[in-house]
C-alpha cells in the first residue's frame, strides 16, 4: 500500500542553510538522503514506493516546490536518521496551497490552514496528492 506525504521545510530551519526548498534539493540530489528528525510524526510508517510532495513553508514560501519518492523506510546511522529518496522533480512552477486550501481534504479548518502542515512529516489522501500535482509546472529532475 502506497502512502502519500508532504515533507516540510522551513528556511533557517532546515540543515541550518538558510537556503530555500528547491536549493536544499538540488544539493542532496547526490546523497538522496531526507534528514528525519527524532520527534518527527509518522517517521516509522515511511516506506518504500511512498509518494512524497516537498512544501516551502515561510513568508517566502507556503508553496510545493517538488515532488520524489521513497526509495527505503527509515534508516539510522550514527546520530541521523533519514529516508532515501529518488525520482526527484523539482517543477518550474511552484503550487500556491493558498488556491487549493478550500479542496484540500487534510486541512479541516479552512481559515488556519497552516496548523496542518507543521511537523515534518504530514500524511495526505492520494487524491490530495493527485491534486496538488496535477497544479504543477513542468519539472526538472535531479
Amino acid at each position: 500500500m502506497v502512502n502519500y506525504w508532504i515533507f516540510v521545510s522551513v528556511p533557517f530551519t532546515d540543515f541550518n542553510t538558510g537556503t530555500n526548498l528547491c536549493e536544499m534539493l538540488k544539493k542532496i540530489a547526490g546523497t538522496k538522503k531526507w534528514l528525519i528528525g527524532r520527534r518527527t510524526p509518522h517517521r516509522e510508517i515511511l516506506a518504500e514506493g511512498d509518494k512524497v510532495l516537498f512544501y516551502q513553508g515561510g513568508e517566502e514560501g507556503r508553496k510545493v516546490v517538488a515532488s520524489a519518492e521513497l526509495a527505503s523506510s527509515l534508516h539510522s546511522d550514527n546520530a541521523d536518521s533519514f529516508a532515501e529518496i529518488k525520482n526527484i522533480e523539482v517543477w518550474k512552477k511552484p503550487v500556491d496551497m493558498n488556491a487549493l486550501i478550500d479542496r484540500l481534504s487534510f486541512i479541516k479548518n479552512k481559515k488556519h490552514w497552516g496548523v496542518y502542515l507543521q511537523g515534518g512529516v504530514v500524511r495526505i489522501a492520494e487524491k490530495d496528492y493527485n491534486m496538488i500535482v496535477k497544479k504543477r509546472g513542468k519539472a526538472e529532475t535531479t
